[in-house]
């Protein structure tokens, strides 16, 4: 398939519900391929997925766990969020604001520990992270794959080598994940990679996080900052290189995102970004929701999934 504006919009004109089926069939089956090597590997008990922001890392872990169940593989997902520190004891950046995208906002001490039990014991208790609250919630997550299982950890420094290092190099998976596929026009990128991401994080972030337009703007350039700081200098360590982009998505995007203009202060930081971005989506066919499956990797995004 091509990843062009033309191609894109011809297709969502003609028969979407095929479109969206291809390249849903696609994606599920690379991530079933992945899980086949990983159930072969009697080593592997913990499968780590990093990305930058936006590039699907909760959907595309809930999927390999489903597929590794399938191959009869005890399995279960845990979210590097959940170890965050309380907010006021986040490392602070030059301007006084938290540093959420360090890997310091980690406790990497109750990670070593959980990590440890994992591979030698085959169960453990993780903590669940609560967002709004900016704090840890009372109780634990017990997880349980007994003495064959596998862990899917994923997050943006999942690859970090500060926490690859906790598990014997034997005994983990390393999968990278991103868009990494702009949408051109004449010949022209006019919705880069990380713009694509930043739709997608604008969304999530409304939905499932409580957050506006104006506060993932005043965010995204310390999210970028991380990204390049944290995650792009251990991509290469991964064993694999996914590509998340569904071709069909920013046609479902489209009435979402730019429903938010209205709300862009235009002064708010990353706003001439943001308005950049809501062009480029106008170009777009705009199609309803209705054929994307439960399963999908854009549920993520917009809601209404199985994973969310």
């Amino acid at each position: 398939m091509k990843n062009t504006v033309k191609y894109i919009n011809e297709l969502a004109k003609d028969d979407i519900a095929g479109f969206i089926c291809r390249v849903e069939n696609d994606y599920h089956n690379r991530i079933e391929e992945i899980a086949r090597y990983i159930a072969s590997n009697d080593d592997i008990r913990i499968v780590s997925i990093a990305g930058p922001s936006g590039s699907g890392k909760t959907t595309t872990a809930h999927l390999l766990c489903d597929y590794l169940s399938e191959l009869d593989e005890k399995t279960a997902v845990v979210s590097l969020d959940d170890f965050y520190r309380p907010f006021k004891d986040l490392p602070v950046l030059e301007d006084g604001s938290r540093d959420v995208e360090s890997v310091e906002a980690l406790d990497i001490g109750l990670m070593k520990k959980c990590f440890e039990e994992i591979v030698d014991f085959g169960k453990t208790q993780i903590p669940q992270y609560d967002f709004k609250a900016e704090n840890r919630k009372s109780e634990n997550k017990e997880i349980n794959i007994g003495s064959r299982g596998i862990v899917i950890v994923e997050g943006l420094h999942a690859l970090n080598p500060v926490i690859t290092s906790l598990v014997p190099r034997k005994n983990i998976y390393k999968l990278y994940i991103s868009v990494n596929c702009p949408i051109t026009d004449n010949g022209e990128v006019v919705l880069t990679s990380r713009k694509i991401r930043l739709i997608r994080r604008a969304l999530r972030d409304e939905v499932f996080r409580d957050t506006d337009i104006n506060e993932t703007l005043s965010m995204w350039e310390n999210v970028v900052k991380g990204e390049e700081k944290y995650l792009y200098c251990f991509k290469d360590s991964a064993d694999v290189q996914l590509q998340t982009l569904h071709l069909y998505e920013v046609c479902v995007y489209k009435e979402r995102f730019l429903r938010l203009k209205h709300q862009v202060d235009k002064n708010s930081p990353c706003s001439d970004y943001f308005f950049k971005t809501a062009k480029a989506v106008e170009s777009f066919v705009s199609v309803s929701d209705i054929f994307v499956p439960e399963s999908s990797l854009i549920r993520e995004f917009i809601g209404m999934g199985k994973y969310n």
